[in-house]
């Protein structure tokens, strides 16, 4: 059973597309999902340029290789608003923090975390790594610091830092008087 049996269409061409958008998220390979859907390169590789269909089995085996819901390549919508009044408390560990999850529901893309920090807060001493790609801190108040192993980066108000999060690390609030906020961007998601 096909998706689309017709003409590439716009439905068709937004599934190629998120697809290979989120393949590249994930930094893998043609050859790499190849391997772990048991499909073949090139029909992956035609399923993304829109040259076939994939089968509602292809199209879940590739989806489920690549941790994306099927639902999520039907979402015609780019555009989601998340209000205050909706943002979702979530616990990454730590002391002295208040962390919020302020991306939208379901994205894959990208995860934004707004984490409000009392004075002296922070991550704990322990450096940790995470599976994604890359994050993107924003300090939005006070000043914070990322610390690595073997450096460390104190950040004022509108300074950012982009980092590999699978690199040994930890942050905290560089004050112990102040508080200080940051918006980090995780990408992909955290699965």
């Amino acid at each position: 059973m096909s998706i689309d049996a017709g003409k590439p269409g716009k439905h068709r061409a937004l599934i190629g597309q998120r697809l290979r958008h989120r393949r590249h998220e994930l930094g893998l390979t043609l050859d790499e999902v190849a391997e772990a859907s048991g499909l073949t390169k090139g029909f992956i590789s035609a399923v993304e340029r829109d040259q076939t269909s994939p089968s509602v089995a292809s199209l879940l085996t590739i989806c489920d290789v690549l941790r994306l819901s099927v639902g999520s390549l039907f979402d015609q919508s780019a555009e989601a608003v998340v209000r205050v009044a909706d943002r979702r408390p979530i616990e990454f560990g730590g002391a002295g923090l208040q962390d919020f999850l302020i991306s939208p529901k379901g994205t894959n893309r990208f995860q934004a975390v707004l984490s409000e920090m009392a004075p002296g807060a922070g991550g704990g001493e322990d450096f940790y790594s995470l599976r994604a790609a890359e994050v993107f801190v924003l300090v939005l108040s006070g000043a914070v610091a990322i610390r690595f192993e073997d450096e460390q980066y104190r950040l004022a108000a509108g300074d950012t830092l982009t980092y590999e999060p699978k690199r040994p690390h930890t942050f905290d609030n560089a004050s112990m008087t102040e508080g200080a906020s940051a918006l980090f961007v995780i990408m992909p998601a955290l699965a």
